[in-house]
């Protein structure tokens, strides 16, 4: 603490030194993003009259840099990292042909994703060494430490300097410190992001860096903490939540200045443009577009020729994954649930767990959030959609990803699985479940571990045993890791059937796909979706705290503050900016025990982080109070 006190207090006497600076008057610079690209080089989604897909592509991308580099004097074009994994491009050419269009491009920096390291550093050398074995760019990582396997340490550096209008800009990265699929070997990632930042920030400083860009690969939480507590750092080219922000995120930093966060979305579907002016030490910015990659962007015809050349790899790989129609789906199928409804099942996990009984016949069927990649889009659906949403994992005999497992499990360790899935309600919805043959209800309010609603339970439409045997099926990834979450199977079997193809051959045999989502898993807590819990086979529970919760989060403009009061009382709700500067207030007035929901219209405030604080002076109890955080994101 005392080191990154010195270095914090030295920063900041850096910051105020270097805006003291005399700059090329008004230098105009501009800065394209991309992040989480995951070897979508071809493009996706709604096909056309050719079933190529009308989002994204690399193509498409890069006539969009390069009319911005043809127009514009000074341009910035970076990477926030996330290119392995996610597309059968990845499965047979393990990204090397990304990172040399991308350096055909032009591209200045890219900071290393998550993704990136869970092949372990071996796989990672051998494909920087091959792909950067012509030419290359740096790769930036300042919490990863290489000492232990110095290969990486001539790609991968902590930060880097770059002359850009006669204006001098310094770059660092940043990689999420903690992810459960790392394969880190003797390579190790420092989880003290704020040294880390505070360090390199003054280095950089320290080296006549007059604008300093932090390249994250952290998402936005960790990222608005970073801007809120480390001075010195302009902008935060933010990735890993695969959010699309129109306007960048808006943190004051201690330094007094404001920090700008952004993030791109994913798969070159979008580029972010961000126009700065540096002026005598100020840096201003102008203007923040994000650049949609769509059908109306013609491709670049030589990179177009590239990725035409790379799916005929693909196909002599895994057979014709892009003119041959599997089904048709008359909606789309989405991957996430819609918040202002109780229902928590969605049209993909249905889907995908569905496909695994239809080939086991086991009583339960589950998957994770996160091992689904995409949702499938509206229309003809082809061999490449269906494996970008089944892209993780890769089996090096056939470059196929995760095969399905099966197993028998009791049902009380099926409802501990279940709380274990749920305890990462608000962190992170990587690890929310899946189901088929399975119907419950939980409450989000109650404490972690106590959450399901164990009457509601039904094994295909009995009433869970706890002390019975069930079979179940899940992907491989998913079986490796019980034993980590403290789980008890038996009679574990992988099996030969790849994940893709199980799902493929159920589509197929539909012909039409059609899922909404059915109530396999419904959320009791009321303010999830405005209204009361009052659910038959299930009590009213007693409460004697303030429960509350807004949604959509992040939004623009407004979000739905939702509360529950365990008694009448006056409420005070206020809402606050990072300077602890009062925003609003919405109510102020008595207000009866039980559930209330006020909706706040930011429309006239600027994207950044706010606090909301509840308040409750109870008829003859001593005052509670509760405080939570949102961000708005324009």
């Amino acid at each position: 603490m005392k080191r990154l006190n010195s270095i914090f207090c030295r920063l900041l006497v850096l910051f105020v030194v270097s805006g003291s600076l005399v700059l090329a008057q008004g230098v105009k610079i501009t800065l394209l993003h991309v992040n989480d690209t995951h070897s979508h080089l071809d493009g996706f989604g709604p096909k056309n009259s050719q079933l190529e897909g009308t989002i994204g592509g690399i193509a498409r991308a890069a006539t969009i840099i390069g009319t911005v580099k043809a127009t514009d004097p000074n341009v910035i074009f970076v990477h926030g990292g996330d290119f392995f994994q996610g597309d059968p491009m990845f499965n047979t050419y393990f990204g090397v042909p990304e990172l040399q269009i991308l350096n055909q491009l032009g591209c200045d920096a890219m900071t290393l994703g998550n993704h990136e390291l869970h092949f372990g550093p071996d796989v990672l050398a051998s494909v920087l060494g091959t792909a950067f074995a012509s030419g290359s760019f740096p790769l930036l990582s300042a919490n990863l430490d290489m000492s232990g396997y110095p290969d990486l340490e001539q790609w991968i550096k902590p930060s880097m300097l770059k002359s850009v209008g006669g204006v001098t800009i310094g770059f660092f990265g940043l990689i999420i410190p903690e992810d459960p699929e790392f394969m880190l070997g003797p390579v190790s990632v420092n989880p003290d992001i704020m040294t880390v930042a505070a360090t390199n920030v003054q280095y950089l400083r320290s080296n006549g860096a007059q604008v300093v860009i932090c390249m994250s690969h952290m998402g936005v939480m960790l990222d608005t903490l970073l801007a809120a507590n480390i001075p010195g750092i302009d902008f935060i080219v933010g990735a890993h939540d695969h959010f699309l922000f129109t306007k960048p995120l808006t943190v004051k930093n201690p330094g007094g200045t404001t920090t700008y966060v952004m993030q791109a979305g994913s798969f070159y579907a979008d580029i972010g443009e961000l126009h700065f002016t540096v002026d005598n030490g100020t840096v201003t910015v102008n203007d923040y577009t994000m650049i949609p990659v769509d059908a109306s962007v013609q491709p670049e015809p030589t990179i177009k020729g590239i990725v035409d050349e790379l799916k005929l790899g693909v196909v002599a790989k895994f057979g014709d994954l892009y003119n041959t129609v599997v089904a048709v789906a008359p909606n789309d199928l989405p991957k996430t649930y819609d918040t202002k409804t109780p229902l928590r099942d969605t049209p993909m996990g249905d889907m995908v767990t569905d496909a695994y009984r239809d080939l086991t016949h086991t009583d339960v069927a589950v998957t994770a959030d996160g091992t689904i990649s995409e949702k499938l889009y509206k229309g003809p659906i082809v061999g490449a959609d269906i494996f970008r949403s089944m892209s993780d994992g890769y089996d090096p005999a056939t470059g196929y990803g995760f095969t399905l497992a099966t197993m028998d499990i009791l049902g009380s360790e099926l409802i501990k699985g279940m709380e274990i899935g749920l305890s990462q309600l608000g962190i992170t919805d990587d690890y929310f479940l899946q189901y088929s043959g399975v119907r419950f209800r939980y409450d989000a309010t109650q404490p972690v571990g106590s959450r399901v609603n164990i009457p509601s339970i039904r094994i295909n439409g009995v009433p869970i045993d706890p002390t019975k045997t069930y079979t179940l099926t899940t992907n491989s990834g998913l079986a490796m890791l019980l034993s980590m979450l403290g789980l008890t199977v038996s009679n574990v079997n992988f099996l030969p059937d790849f994940e893709y193809i199980v799902v493929r051959d159920f589509l197929a045999a539909k012909k039409v796909v059609s899922y909404q989502p059915q109530g396999r898993i419904i959320e009791e807590h009321p303010f999830a979706f405005g209204k009361s819990s009052d659910k038959p086979g299930r009590n009213q529970h007693s409460y004697d705290h303030l429960v509350f919760s807004n949604v959509p989060n992040p939004f623009n403009p407004s979000t739905i503050i939702h509360f529950r009061l365990p008694g009448t009382g006056t409420v005070h709700l206020t809402v606050y900016n990072t300077l602890g500067q009062l925003i609003a207030t919405l109510v102020n007035e008595q207000m009866d025990q039980g559930d209330h929901e006020v909706a706040w219209n930011a429309n006239d405030k600027p994207s950044g982080i706010y606090f909301y604080r509840i308040e409750l002076k109870p008829q003859g109890g001593d005052m509670m109070s509760s405080v939570g955080k949102m961000i708005l994101a324009k």
